[in-house]
């Protein structure tokens, strides 16, 4: 019985079939196939490769049942039998929940979708000195930048105005003891100041005229520079305005007295820095017991009769950029009915620096999710605390005795971002962001928000200008309201030329570790 191998493992069988029966044709021909189309040949090397290869034999028995085979697996390393894939399991989305507040605004807990830095996050301006203080060398040259001469000469001029009127009535009172004024100029007025601002950083404000100019406890730099008698004369008559048309401006304006000594100071201020990408809005308030119709009355407060100032300042550097004298409420007309006094406020603030893609950081006096919205609107963002009586606050931010310290609530209304945070137990903070738009957590700082980060390191800017003013103040005991605002206009200015010299300078300390040194 004839065997015949397989070429290949995987060959049919019935291919040896038709195999045996070439043969026995080809034997009867006598081998020659080539004219016969018929007949098919074989090449040598599939005969060749039959002969030796090591496949299984096959035993032709005439029935196809009865033929056995031997399976070869490959083996090869080259090529590894393929396995499945393990199926990882879908990664478990948290629970969307959505809170509803008591103004109908609804805040949801998904993060909003990744997008690219919107325009109101792109800072379009450098920070930095103004055109005008480009070329100043001393702090006295940035100081006379903000106290301009305009300045100076409208207080020689309404000073001497009032000092002969005061004298006219007294000699026409006192006949034969006539007194005569001698007139004041723009040198004696900045000698005055001058005066003043000394006197603030030897932290003698408190002290009485006489110690100061004591031939014994005071300092022959005030004694060289005017008499004692000079220099109260000279705060006697001090004045801002004409004081025989006051009384027709202060119908109209409240801030007549010094009114235009105060828009000629903001000028000022505006244009001789220019901020960096974060602002600080806040009050100041200024103690005095003068006789004053929109003077605020805070018992928590150290000085509890205080003038009230709200200020812009660069959250950086403690720059005040622009200012508003609060002048109590007004009565409301018909355009101002359906406007929010507040929310009007900080706009009025950081107007000259609106479409510029700067960040504003409010206390819970100011921030709102109306004035986050308007500011939006003009490429402005808002960081800042928000009252928890505040309608947009959904109940399930609020403080509760069951949730853990330091846990965090996100939630979120478009372009807008509300978290609670617990800084202690029974105790939460609630902030409101229009630039922060995820749930950014940085777990080395007792896994505070960034919002909260990002709120803590801008929103002192005005604290820190009122703390330094407080430190170096020039303000004199008085009952003159009036007068206490210039002191603050000095202490303010003094402050302002401080920054932008050493932003003109930033060398100015290499040596020296004494900043009152250069005042």
């Amino acid at each position: 019985m004839n065997s015949t191998k397989r070429l290949y493992p995987n060959q049919p069988t019935h291919w040896n079939e038709c195999a045996e029966q070439f043969e026995e044709d080809s034997d009867d021909e006598g081998g020659d196939m080539t004219n016969d189309p018929e007949n098919l040949e074989i090449p040598d090397s599939h005969q060749s490769s039959s002969e030796e290869s090591d496949a299984p034999i096959e035993t032709d028995s005439g029935d196809e049942s009865d033929t056995t085979y031997v399976t070869t697996e490959d083996t090869s390393d080259e090529e590894p039998p393929k396995r499945r894939r393990k199926r990882e399991p879908p990664l478990e989305r948290p629970e969307v929940k959505i809170f509803s507040s008591k103004s109908g605004r609804q805040w949801t807990t998904e993060e909003p979708p990744k997008r690219k830095v919107a325009q109101a996050n792109i800072t379009k301006q450098r920070s930095g000195v103004g055109r005008p203080a480009t070329n100043i060398q001393t702090v006295k040259e940035a100081f006379q930048l903000l106290i301009t001469q305009g300045m100076t000469l409208l207080l020689v001029r309404e000073t001497n105005r009032q000092a002969h009127r005061v004298i006219k009535q007294w000699n026409d009172q006192n006949p034969g003891k006539e007194h005569q004024w001698n007139e004041t100029d723009s040198d004696e007025i900045w000698a005055f100041i001058g005066i003043l601002i000394l006197a603030g950083v030897h932290r003698s404000k408190n002290e009485d005229l006489d110690e100061l100019w004591s031939m014994i406890n005071g300092g022959p730099i005030f004694r060289a520079t005017m008499s004692k008698n000079r220099f109260k004369s000279l705060l006697r008559f001090c004045r801002f305005d004409n004081v025989s048309t006051r009384d027709q401006r202060l119908k109209e304006d409240k801030l007549a007295p010094i009114r235009d000594s105060w828009v000629m100071f903001l000028a000022q201020l505006q244009i001789c820095y220019m901020p960096g990408g974060s602002l600080t809005v806040d009050e100041q308030l200024i103690p005095t017991r003068g006789r004053c119709n929109f003077r605020q009355y805070i018992p928590s407060k150290p000085g509890k009769y205080a003038l009230k100032i709200f200020w812009c300042c660069d959250s950086s550097t403690a720059y005040p950029l622009n200012g508003e004298v609060y002048r109590g409420h007004h009565p409301k007309t018909a355009a101002a009915a359906n406007t929010n006094r507040i929310r009007d406020l900080v706009k009025r603030l950081v107007h000259p620096w609106i479409n510029s893609g700067r960040t504003v950081a409010t206390d819970n006096y100011f921030t709102s999710a109306e004035l986050a919205k308007d500011l939006l609107g003009l490429n402005t963002t808002l960081v800042g605390t928000m009252r928890r009586n505040k309608k947009e606050i959904p109940r399930e931010l609020q403080s509760y005795r069951r949730r853990p310290e330091q846990s965090s609530i996100f939630c979120f209304d478009r372009q807008l971002t509300l978290v609670s945070y617990v800084p202690k137990k029974g105790h939460a903070v609630i902030l409101l962001s229009s630039m922060h738009h995820d749930k950014a957590v940085n777990n080395e700082q007792k896994r505070k928000p960034d919002i909260v980060l990002y709120y803590n390191d801008t929103k002192g800017g005005v604290d820190r200008m009122h703390q330094m003013i407080q430190t170096y103040s020039c303000k004199r005991k008085t009952k003159r309201w009036p007068m206490t605002f210039f002191f603050n206009l000095i202490d303010v200015g003094g402050i302002a030329a401080f920054v932008v010299w050493i932003t003109k300078n930033p060398q100015w300390n290499e040596k020296n570790d004494i900043v009152d040194a250069y005042f």
